[in-house]
């Protein structure tokens, strides 16, 4: 089996994907795991940035959380050949809602979270930890232990442009081979109704959905995650 690079989501640490690191290799200790930490990305320059991200990773499987499942689905689409497999953990299509795509964040939700932080940033921080959480069985425990990634303010700022930006109907309607979706349905930043609407369109693409988890569905259910990548991979990747 190729190698599997892991993907967090937007302002996370690596260390947020550390768990789910340590269940797929317990599962598949054959194979190399890591974990790539995003980079600083921006809308002028997004070509540039996905192609300097594919040379860092080795060709293999990508699995990304959020943004990082995001970024995925365009690294597919761009290098095939190099990323032909991709398994998204709480991501949507577009993480802003469209006319045509009403399951996502309001359009007035990711002002208001994009403006706050330009204004204060360790604030909307703060605010971004209990979004994150919500939902979660142990959301205590996340809001005080989430890590955040080593990026500037002004960093952020951009890729959280970008992460308003991206629209993946179309890589996610002609995948290079099926994919495979993980959904919380307790996650209060990707509607539970996203995991129906994202398996409309490509059939062929695996969804599950774990009912009891929220947006941290990598920290909080990191062996489901792993055996549901296994499963997949064995299935259909071998």
């Amino acid at each position: 089996m190729k190698p599997i690079t892991l993907l967090p989501g937007w302002a996370m640490a690596t260390d947020t994907m550390e768990p789910l690191r340590e269940a797929l290799q317990a599962l598949l200790p054959e194979v190399r795991v890591a974990i790539e930490p995003l980079p600083a990305i921006q809308l002028s320059s997004l070509e540039t940035d996905l192609s300097s991200l594919a040379q860092r990773i080795e060709p293999g499987v990508l699995v990304g959380w959020s943004l990082g499942g995001m970024l995925a689905v365009q690294l597919n689409r761009r290098f095939p050949e190099h990323f032909p497999a991709v398994a998204t953990l709480a991501s949507n299509a577009c993480f802003v809602e469209r006319r045509d795509w009403p399951t996502a964040m309001t359009t007035d939700t990711f002002r208001s979270f994009y403006q706050g932080y330009r204004e204060d940033p360790e604030k909307t921080l703060r605010r971004f930890a209990l979004l994150v959480s919500q939902g979660s069985t142990q959301a205590r425990h996340w809001i005080r232990h989430l890590q955040w990634d080593e990026l500037n303010d002004e960093q952020r700022l951009h890729g959280l442009a970008v992460l308003g930006m991206l629209d993946n109907r179309v890589a996610l309607r002609n995948p290079s081979q099926p994919m495979l979706h993980c959904f919380g349905a307790q996650d209060a930043l990707v509607p539970s109704v996203t995991a129906s609407a994202m398996g409309e369109l490509h059939p062929a693409s695996r969804v599950v959905t774990h009912y009891q988890a929220s947006h941290v569905l990598p920290l909080e259910q990191p062996g489901w995650l792993a055996q549901q990548i296994v499963d997949w991979l064995e299935g259909t990747h071998e």
